[in-house]
């Protein structure tokens, strides 16, 4: 499989820091596929989110997306390449309204207003939030916002999308939404999508999971790996997945559950054939 970011030896050091945000980071992208970079709160993964952007300007080691390296001279066309949603999408929105709003990447690339106004129009569909075009952004409730800022991604058509901790702010609910969503414009666009998270059930259903601790990489693996370490987890500074609870859940009941990982719904197919068969 292609690769559509490649990262090689990168190192950051905020201001007068002795200690490195990012220690000597290497790592590829597959296009197409999702990567999810999980760590404990100031492990280092936003630095590296950031980095791939060019919106900090990391020390050491390169960046390349798409056959680009990233530089000051190339920074325009890396991030004509990517899309970013924050952890509080108040901090992009820029619009007096929905529309504007979602309307300002194409404006920098200046894309024609005949051209702009349908693909406004279209993207704002597309996340279920037409009917907000001409609300005000701080009307919205927090998951109508992180729509409205996936709408301004739909619009430009990016290939590369970046969710940095985008759904930590959002209730159960309006998390689940907005990740069924970002999969749907994920396989309608064929999007590449790396998602930035300390939550273990949304790195689930990542097809490769990065773990970062103190600016380090420190493991790479398939979600399935990564889980099957169970309490070491916790010592990396992550929770456990909400199946790896169950299971503790149904041994201290009695019932011996399956060894290793299991997703949501490997758990749910065994709990019904072991009930039906009781």
């Amino acid at each position: 499989m292609a690769n559509i970011i490649e990262v090689k030896h990168l190192s950051y050091k905020y201001g007068e820091e002795q200690q490195p945000a990012l220690k000597d980071v290497s790592f590829d992208v597959h296009a197409g596929e999702w990567l999810a970079i999980v760590g404990h709160n100031g492990s280092g993964k936003s630095t590296l989110a950031k980095s791939l952007d060019g919106l900090l300007p990391f020390t050491e080691g390169t960046v390349t997306v798409d056959g680009v390296q990233l530089t000051p001279e190339t920074v325009w066309d890396v991030r004509s390449k990517i899309g970013m949603i924050f952890q509080n999408p108040d901090n992009q929105f820029v619009g007096a309204t929905v529309e504007d709003d979602v309307a300002f990447g194409l404006e920098n690339r200046q894309t024609p207003r005949s051209a702009m106004l349908p693909r406004v129009k279209a993207a704002l569909a597309e996340v279920g939030m037409a009917e907000f075009a001409q609300r005000e952004p701080s009307s919205l409730s927090g998951g109508q916002k992180q729509r409205v800022a996936l709408a301004g991604i739909v619009a430009i058509a990016p290939e590369i999308l970046i969710l940095d901790e985008a759904t930590s702010m959002l209730d159960p609910q309006g998390r689940s939404d907005m990740l069924a969503l970002v999969r749907q414009l994920r396989e309608r666009q064929h999007l590449t999508v790396i998602s930035i998270t300390h939550d273990i059930d949304e790195a689930a259903g990542a097809d490769r999971i990065l773990v970062i601790d103190d600016g380090q990489l420190i493991e790479e693996a398939q979600p399935a790996t990564i889980f099957a370490r169970g309490e070491g987890l916790v010592e990396m500074g992550l929770d456990l997945p909400f199946t790896a609870k169950l299971k503790q859940a149904l041994q201290q009941r009695g019932i011996t559950p399956p060894a290793g990982y299991q997703t949501t719904a490997e758990m749910e197919e065994w709990l019904w054939q072991s009930l039906s068969n009781t």
